[in-house]
Formats: C-alpha cells, structure tokens, sequence
C-alpha cells in the first residue's frame, strides 16, 4: 500500500482511488437526497482541499512575497472550516463509522477494500445460516419420520394442531391486510 499520506498533505499527488471514491461518493449522495450528507460532503471537501492548500503555504513559505500573510489567511479559513464541521457534527450524533474502517484508511487503504471484506463475510455468514436452515428443515422431516413411527397418533395431533394454528395465523394475517387497504 502505497504511504500517500504526506505528499498528499502536502500538495503532492492523492492516491489512485480516491478520485473514484470521490466521484461514487457523490452520485450516492446526490441519489439520496439528503441536504445535510450533501453539506457534509461539501463542508470536508472544501475543508480538505483547504489543508492541502496550507501544506503547499507552508512549504513555500518565505519563497514568495506576503507569505505570512496567505499562511494566516489559509489558517483562518482552515479554523473557519473546523467551526463549520462542529456545527454539524450533532446531526450525525447517531451515525457510527467502524473503527477497522478508520484504521484501513488511517494506514492509506481504500474505503472498498473493508467494503468488499464486510460483503464477503456477510456472504459466508448468509451461506452458513442457510445450511443450518436446511439442517435443521431435515431434521424436523426426519423426526415427524421416525416420531409417525413410533407415535402415530401423537403426531397427527401435533401435525393437526401446528396447522391448525398456522391457518388461524394465515386468516388473521389476511384479514389484517384487507383492514389496512380499506383504511
């Protein structure tokens, strides 16, 4: 992974992903609609922009005429922008944003790579609760099996009733429902 983190700062190139990110970021924001996401996606944006902008100041410093001058202005701005995330910082008070996440891009990651590993895991967690369905599908099959060999007239009452039930559930379900579209 390349360590982007410095030359980025201080004005040098961003790393390849980040354009990409950027640009899915903003049509994912711009299709939910949300003002407040699109105004925290501007406010960092411009925030971000602004520090990179006060690296490349102090890095020429004393090389150009009023240096001071646009370093205090690029501090200001840079102060300003912390101000305006504060205050939008209590709109996003229930938004968590897990630690691994911060600790991938913290290193220089992408953002897509602990994406992709929570999708794939998510997938190997779904396979596995399905198999255990399908185990669990098999062995109630297997146990009215042997339960309707050895207890015949025990499992047509418990059979009779369990659809009893689930009928009764099935009415009152749709029953539900046809109150709901009248109202």
């Amino acid at each position: 992974m390349e360590d982007w983190s410095t030359s980025w700062k201080l004005g040098g190139e961003r790393p390849a992903w980040h354009e990409n990110y950027v640009k899915t970021t903003k049509e994912k924001d711009a299709k939910s609609g949300d003002p407040m996401l699109d105004k925290l996606d501007r406010t960092l944006d411009a925030f971000q922009e602004n520090a990179r902008l006060m690296g490349l100041a102090v890095t020429n410093f004393g090389t150009q005429p009023k240096s001071q001058e646009s370093l205090n202005q690029k501090i200001q701005t840079l102060i300003s922008g912390l101000s305006e995330l504060d205050a939008l910082k209590g709109e996003f008070a229930e938004t968590r944003v897990p630690l691994e996440l911060m600790d991938i891009i913290d290193k220089g990651g992408s953002p897509y790579v602990y994406s992709k590993e929570m999708l794939e895991k998510t997938v190997h967690k779904n396979e596995e609760v399905n198999g255990k369905v399908e185990m669990y599908r098999k062995f109630r099959a297997s146990l009215l099996k042997n339960m309707g060999e050895e207890m015949p007239e025990d499992t047509v009452k418990y059979l009779t009733t369990r659809h009893e039930r689930e009928a009764a559930q099935q009415l009152l379900q749709s029953t539900a429902a046809a109150l709901a579209k009248d109202i």
